[in-house]
């Protein structure tokens, strides 16, 4: 486990992955993978609690800043939790 700050951590019910609880900047809770991903297309802004997913979509970044994917995209029974 990372040992985010404020980060609500928790195994996925479905496959047992660790993950990270967030809220998009939308206020929805969101699942993320719990490593970093190079590929990942949200960004985690741990200065808040929870901590805020914010989607990257196109926007530059920093280059050490860490990406993380949505545990959606990687679980193999997404669909079962899907809204």
């Amino acid at each position: 486990m990372r040992g985010l700050l404020g980060a609500a951590m928790s195994a996925c019910r479905s496959c047992g992955a660790s993950i990270i609880w967030a809220e998009t900047v939308n206020g929805r809770r969101m699942p993320l993978d719990e490593d970093p991903d190079p590929d990942g297309n949200f960004t985690l802004d741990e200065s808040h609690e929870p901590p805020v997913a914010e989607h990257i979509a196109g926007r530059m970044i920093a280059p050490k800043e860490e990406r993380f994917t949505s545990h959606f995209a990687t679980c193999p029974d997404a669909a079962r939790f899907r809204r």
